[in-house]
C-alpha cells in the first residue's frame, strides 16, 4: 500500500464511523448504515453514500438555500437520477423508497 492509498483508507475510515453532521437526515443514516452501505460525503450541505463494492452507485443530497437535491443510481446503469424537493421530509420519503426499491432489485 502506498502513501495515498494509506492516507484515502484513513480518510475513508473517518468518514465512515464518523456522526452525521447535517441532523435533519440523521434517520437515512441509520438506514443506509443498517444496511451496508456508508457515508463518504458528510457536510451540512451535502451527504452521499455508497457501498464498499458499488463505489459508483451513489445516494447524493445536496441542500441548496431553496430546495434539496436528490442523486440516486438509475438500477443496470451508468447513470443517476437526479430530482430535487422543497423540503427534508419530502426529501427523505424519497430517498427511502428509492434505496429500498434499489437493494431489493440488486
Amino acid at each position: 500500500m502506498n502513501t495515498n492509498d494509506n492516507m484515502l483508507s484513513q480518510g475513508l475510515h473517518l468518514q465512515l464511523n464518523s456522526e452525521i453532521v447535517n441532523k435533519g437526515f440523521s434517520i437515512l443514516d441509520i438506514m443506509f448504515r443498517e444496511n451496508g452501505w456508508h457515508m463518504i460525503k458528510n457536510e451540512m450541505d451535502r451527504i452521499t453514500y455508497t457501498k464498499l463494492g458499488l463505489e459508483t452507485e451513489l445516494f447524493d443530497i445536496k441542500i441548496n438555500k431553496k430546495s434539496i437535491s436528490v442523486s440516486v443510481p438509475v438500477l443496470n446503469s451508468p447513470f443517476q437520477f437526479v430530482t430535487s424537493f422543497p423540503d427534508y421530509f419530502q426529501a427523505s420519503e424519497y430517498v427511502e423508497a428509492r434505496f429500498f426499491d434499489f437493494i431489493k432489485k440488486n
